[in-house]
């Protein structure tokens, strides 16, 4: 391995409900402009994935796996909507099995109420889901056509019925050490209120950061992105630095 690619700080990535796309793709351009190695994963398949430990023990693998052939200093988790769901989830697992410093970021993750519940798509038919894509700047000519629309609906319901477990099996109780938030200020599926409600679960630094756009980040949300993860390596000293 070449020494430039080693001791790098290790970026993993999750994509919201539906596989991320776009907004996948910014945060693995962010950790590349500042130099962290970006590595994305998949949210659990199904409820079944969840609940049998299997997508934790595959993910904490590939993690591990990844951050020793890097050499990785740290770790930072980033996931948006779902996906930071699923990076929170996996904290306690790799803070238990890592010596490496980690971080997280979470992009418009709303906080679980005192119900374990959140906002969800998994009970909307198929037109509220398509006026909450529509709002998001999806393609109308694709919403307009009934079956594409059905089999997008579809595909989305599955993913927010795994989100809404990952959001039921995070334990109030469980207070993470630190947390960055991203989150649009004129989201209508997930406000900011709802994001900014994770201080409440934080026992460390909580950073919330509101900028202008809807629930999936577009480029304009590049520099924001870029503050956001500078803020959480910022707030997640190395091994050696903090040693």
């Amino acid at each position: 391995m070449s020494r430039a690619a080693a001791d790098r700080d290790l970026c993993v990535c999750f994509p919201a409900a539906g596989g991320g796309g776009a907004p996948l793709a910014l945060m693995r351009d962010a950790a590349a402009r500042l130099g962290l190695t970006a590595l994305a994963l998949p949210n659990a398949e199904s409820v079944t994935d969840l609940d049998s430990g299997q997508w934790e023990r595959r993910s904490v693998e590939a993690i591990r796996r990844a951050a020793d052939h890097g050499a990785a200093r740290r770790l930072v988790l980033a996931g948006h909507s779902m996906g930071g769901l699923s990076a929170i989830r996996l904290l306690p697992a790799l803070g238990v099995r890592e010596t490496r410093p980690i971080g997280a970021l979470v992009i418009n993750t709303p906080c679980p109420d005192s119900s374990g519940r959140i906002p969800t798509m998994s009970r909307l038919a198929d037109p509220e889901i398509a006026r909450i894509l529509a709002h998001d700047g999806f393609p109308q000519e694709v919403l307009d056509d009934e079956n594409m629309l059905a089999e997008i609906a579809h595909g989305l319901r599955g993913d927010t019925v795994v989100a809404d477990r990952l959001a039921e099996r995070l334990d109030p109780a469980d207070h993470r050490t630190g947390l960055h938030v991203l989150c649009g200020r004129d989201d209508r599926f997930i406000p900011p209120e709802r994001c900014a409600a994770w201080a409440h679960r934080v026992s460390g630094e909580f950073h919330l950061t509101v900028v202008p756009g809807g629930h999936s980040p577009d480029p304009t949300w590049a520099a924001a992105l870029d503050r956001a993860l500078t803020g959480v390596l910022a707030t997640t000293p190395a091994a050696k630095e903090a040693a």
